[in-house]
């Protein structure tokens, strides 16, 4: 098998497990969210931290991981990918204050 063939299924099976979860987030039933939930979620962030690890500036302030080529091609951090997933994530759409004082919903008995 070549490389782009593998390359290709990898990325194709990671796209369609990323379909999956969420499809089952928005549209699953709560106990199927819920679940699917505790399982994915640790392991999205944790493939979100090993990017993040990846494409920290050297130095003088370039991404490591995008910093090949050149020098007057090196990137300059934050990183192009960096900035995507950033935004991607919702990160810069809540502040430090909403993350701190974030609680969960309680629903109440008889709907209301």
């Amino acid at each position: 098998m070549s490389n782009l063939v593998l390359f290709s299924e990898l990325r194709q099976r990671l796209l369609d497990h990323l379909d999956l979860v969420s499809r089952i987030a928005v549209d699953g039933d709560g106990t199927s969210a819920l679940s699917m939930t505790r399982q994915e979620v640790p392991r999205l962030v944790a493939a979100l931290r090993v990017l993040v690890d990846e494409h920290q500036p050297d130095e003088h302030g370039h991404c490591r991981k995008c910093r090949r080529g050149p020098l007057w091609r090196r990137v300059s951090s934050p990183c192009r990918l960096l900035l995507n997933v950033h935004l991607a994530a919702g990160a810069s759409t809540s502040t430090t204050r909403d993350r701190l004082c974030w609680r969960p919903r309680r629903h109440r008995i008889g709907g209301t």
